[in-house]
């Protein structure tokens, strides 16, 4: 693996967001974080520089469950997007063969890295363990702390809004289901409310909208953002429900398809997972919100 050596880059990043401290043992394998890196590189994509930053590298948490957050920057768009790559790791460095089970990878241009600020670029910078770093690449270090104000109004005003139309849908979901017993209706209000939650929480942790309304990846790409989450929908076949596929065909089906039915006991299960995800969304989107006002305060 070809790693950029300088000390000056090596060197343990200042905590400009938060006085933390270094874990006193590694949270992670660097020889597993190594190989993981050795498949990104080695004919997939030619990166600029490649960060581990979050809770394993005693910076500010991102993902509640152990994994490994990751964020590569290219200067181009690849080929290969996060998804497509997740699949590639699978493959290469198979869930038997890690320590740590989950990669929570983010690929993004440089120039888009260059251009914005936002609380989620600035921890991975200001935090972050550089892993990789191109030879022709000069990694540096934020000198300043970005505008916590700004950041904790623009998550702020996506929170009021995106949470609060979740929640009128959800209220006009159980009507449906309740009074009319319209079953069309509960299921399609379900599931958009579970969309406009899933884009809360996106913007209030990255300050970028998703370019997505899938539940399904909103999952895949936001569940180990907290471990209640992943729970609220752990899916067993044992139960046999699986409220995430179901929440994405009551998108399409529910307004569109004649033939739509559903049994209401089934439905009435996947509402309260929706509801329960709901609240687990509004409590995390309320620690980063007030983690951002504190940190403005400090400014």
């Amino acid at each position: 693996m070809e790693t950029n050596q300088n000390p000056v880059q090596e060197n343990p990043a200042q905590r400009l967001a938060l006085e933390l401290e270094q874990p006193a043992e590694r949270l992670y394998d660097p020889a597993e974080a190594a190989r993981i890196v050795q498949c990104l590189t080695d004919g997939y994509f030619d990166p600029e520089y490649i960060l581990l930053f979050g809770k394993l590298v005693g910076g500010t948490p991102h993902s509640d469950a152990m994994a490994y957050d990751l964020l590569m920057v290219v200067r181009e768009t690849p080929e290969y997007d996060w998804i497509q790559t997740k699949r590639i790791l699978r493959y290469k460095v198979p869930y038997s063969c890690r320590k740590i089970t989950y990669i929570n990878l983010y690929i993004m241009t440089l120039s888009y890295v260059e251009s914005n600020s936002t609380p989620f670029l600035f921890f991975a910078h200001a935090e972050g363990e550089l892993l990789y770093c191109s030879d022709s690449y000069h990694f540096q270090r934020p000198k300043h702390p970005i505008d916590f104000a700004k950041a904790y109004a623009d998550a702020k005003f996506h929170f009021d809004t995106f949470r609060t139309q979740g929640n009128e849908l959800l209220e006009q979901a159980q009507d449906a289901f309740s009074e009319s017993r319209n079953m069309r209706l509960a299921a399609q209000f379900s599931a958009q409310a579970m969309v406009y939650f899933y884009h809360t929480l996106y913007y209030v942790y990255h300050g970028l909208e998703f370019d997505s309304h899938d539940p399904v990846i909103m999952h895949d790409r936001m569940r180990t953002l907290s471990t209640k989450l992943m729970l609220a929908f752990d899916d067993t076949h044992i139960e046999n429900i699986f409220t995430l596929p179901r929440l994405k065909s009551f998108l399409m089906k529910a307004p569109y398809g004649i033939r739509f039915d559903i049994a209401p006991q089934k439905l009435e299960i996947h509402m309260e997972r929706v509801r329960k995800a709901g609240g687990i969304i509004e409590n995390l989107c309320g620690l980063r919100l007030e983690l951002y006002k504190e940190l403005s305060e400090r400014q």
